[in-house]
């Protein structure tokens, strides 16, 4: 009788423990127009080992740290411009907008959208939207990159190829190519400073190949890059709950976080500066910082590190108006190949971004 009081009370115990289990994500589980979502720039990565995975896994990341808050903000092919609209229809059904400026010297770049396809069967990059020199230019791959397959479960595999090319006259010639190789390695439990998630963790090889020729400056710019992407998917979470990307130059991470700022009045605020650049990224030493100061306002500039040291004690420069040009040597600081984190406080405006020295 005894041994049936104990057995009768372990499985009472057992029943009330939170069940975690291997999830299938779908198209459902994914950003849709008009979604918002916040997160941050994580640092001190280095101390998690966030190659680790399997089954029922438990990966915790808690005690990550975050320098800084954006928006993700999602919209449909039906708010774009027309000439948008008819470019991408039937390969995009999702639209991310975009604000970041590629850090050409005398040759704004800026990329204004990412255009989307979240089916039944994938979860898509279809192609993206610049402005240079103020020609906005729409890029479609001839083929998609895929992101996610659906369903997603554990031990799926899956790869795509992506490429562009386009000819500008008077300006020059822009090529891209991705090369995608997916793998879901994991399942179980993660925790990040936004709470606990039953999850799904793909493991992403990627090789890109990006070329840029401009005709006023007679030469191309080349890239190539191989890194690898770790993300942790949960239910119903719109985007991926926590991504981290490795290369050769560092560790850039990112996790959706609790809404520090109300995304509603991001782009509401007022700000004193426009236009904030960090040049060139990678960088082999010296980084530029440049920016339009539309009011007066104090300056400051701070770089850290992967753990949230503070590396390099910042500029600091009262009352500025105008165009502004700063520069720090990384070398010089004594730093050495890696990440960090560059954070830009012009007035009650701060904005990170992160840097990787070659």
């Amino acid at each position: 009788t005894m041994s049936k009081q104990i057995i009768a009370l372990i499985v009472l115990i057992i029943s009330t423990l939170p069940a975690y289990t291997q999830i299938s994500i779908t198209s459902s589980d994914m950003a849709k127009p008009g979604d918002i979502v916040v997160n941050s720039v994580g640092i001190n990565l280095d101390v998690f080992n966030y190659t680790q995975t399997g089954e029922d896994f438990y990966w915790d990341f808690s005690q990550l740290e975050g320098v800084s808050n954006t928006a993700d903000t999602f919209i449909g092919i039906n708010d774009v411009p027309i000439v948008y609209f008819f470019y991408f229809m039937g390969v995009s059904n999702l639209v991310k907008k975009e604000s970041g400026t590629i850090p050409i010297p005398s040759f704004p770049i800026t990329k204004e959208y990412s255009f989307l396809k979240n089916s039944s069967s994938s979860y898509n990059n279809a192609g993206e939207v610049y402005t240079i020199s103020g020609l906005p230019v729409p890029l479609k791959f001839n083929s998609p990159d895929v992101l996610y397959n659906f369903p997603m479960e554990y031990g799926n595999q899956g790869s795509s190829f992506a490429e562009y090319s386009i000819g500008l006259p008077g300006v020059g010639f822009i090529h891209r190519e991705i090369q995608r190789n997916n793998t879901v390695d994991g399942w179980g439990t993660l925790t990040t400073p936004y709470g606990t998630f039953d999850v799904l963790r793909q493991k992403s090889e990627v090789s890109e190949f990006d070329s840029i020729y401009l005709d006023s400056l007679s030469t191309g710019l080349p890239l190539y890059r191989e890194y690898t992407e770790y993300t942790w998917i949960g239910k119903d979470q719109k985007i991926p709950l926590l991504s981290i990307t490795t290369s050769l130059g560092g560790i850039i991470g990112t996790y959706v976080d609790s809404v520090r700022v109300n995304p509603s009045s991001i782009n509401q605020q007022i700000d004193v500066a426009n236009n904030i650049s960090v040049f060139p990224n990678p960088t082999t030493g010296v980084v530029n910082i440049t920016a339009d100061l539309v009011a007066t306002a104090d300056i400051k500039i701070d770089v850290f590190n992967n753990f949230g040291v503070k590396v390099i004690d910042g500029i600091v420069k009262k009352n500025q108006t105008g165009a502004m040009l700063e520069k720090i040597n990384l070398i010089d600081a004594g730093l050495k190949k890696g990440a960090y984190i560059v954070k830009i406080s012009v007035g009650n405006r701060k904005t990170s971004k992160v840097v990787i020295l070659l």
